[in-house]
């Protein structure tokens, strides 16, 4: 184990300025390209990456309190959203002074369905033509810190920062039909949320998240009943 301090860089210079953690400042470094502007101001709003044909606002929680701020710039220009997903995640705990104490893996695996958690929240920021959406699922590191503050499921430990590990992949959804790609091709017609929530892995609340957010982008219709359960069919 490397003896190494962590210490607190939200206020590096340019990037992760505005109330935003390192997992934020470390995507838009990853994604920015030759002639993008960082944190650049536009309509009043300041914008992660201003790029020549649009504006990128990276997101790593709360997708929904993007909503006034994306949907008055797509009146301009248009938008990507950029949100990451762990799918593996180190957690590395270190005491108050800032050195590692230890580090393990989750055995939580994050899963491309997990966007839905905050489209659920935000199904209108999406259903606007001019808005698009790519989720990067990507390996992190979440640095908890030993202060007595934190949540008793962690036992008072708080989540002190997050990091970006590596990219492993884009994934692009240029319109809310895109997201249909993301039910199983074995899923039956008309469905329950029993039945996708058996076919993608996933608890019944978290397949309720799915077909809720279809729902409101008009893309899913309930057609009946089995039993107490609502059947779904894609319009």
């Amino acid at each position: 184990m490397t003896d190494h301090k962590y210490t607190n860089n939200k206020k590096r210079t340019g990037i992760g300025t505005l109330n935003e953690n390192s997992l934020h400042a470390d995507i838009i470094h990853s994604i920015a390209q030759d002639g993008d502007q960082l944190e650049a101001e536009l309509n009043g709003f300041f914008i992660d990456i201003l790029r020549k044909d649009k504006a990128i606002e990276v997101q790593t929680r709360n997708l929904g309190k993007l909503s006034r701020k994306v949907l008055s710039l797509a009146k301009t220009i248009p938008v990507e959203i950029v949100y990451p997903i762990p799918q593996t995640k180190l957690i590395t705990k270190i005491n108050i002074d800032g050195k590692i104490t230890s580090q393990r893996k989750s055995p939580k695996r994050g899963k491309i369905t997990d966007i839905f958690d905050e489209l659920v929240r935000a199904t209108n920021i999406f259903t606007h033509p001019s808005i698009t959406l790519t989720v990067l699922m990507i390996d992190a590191d979440e640095i908890w810190r030993d202060d007595g503050q934190g949540s008793w499921r962690r036992k008072g430990w708080s989540i002190y920062e997050r990091k970006l590990i590596r990219i492993i992949n884009h994934i692009n959804f240029t319109a809310p039909e895109d997201l249909l790609k993301l039910l199983p091709k074995s899923l039956p017609t008309p469905f329950t949320n029993q039945q996708l929530a058996k076919s993608l892995g996933i608890r019944v609340r978290s397949a309720g998240k799915i077909t809720y957010t279809f729902r409101k982008m008009n893309l899913l219709e309930i057609t009946g009943k089995e039993g107490n359960s609502y059947l779904f069919e894609i319009l």
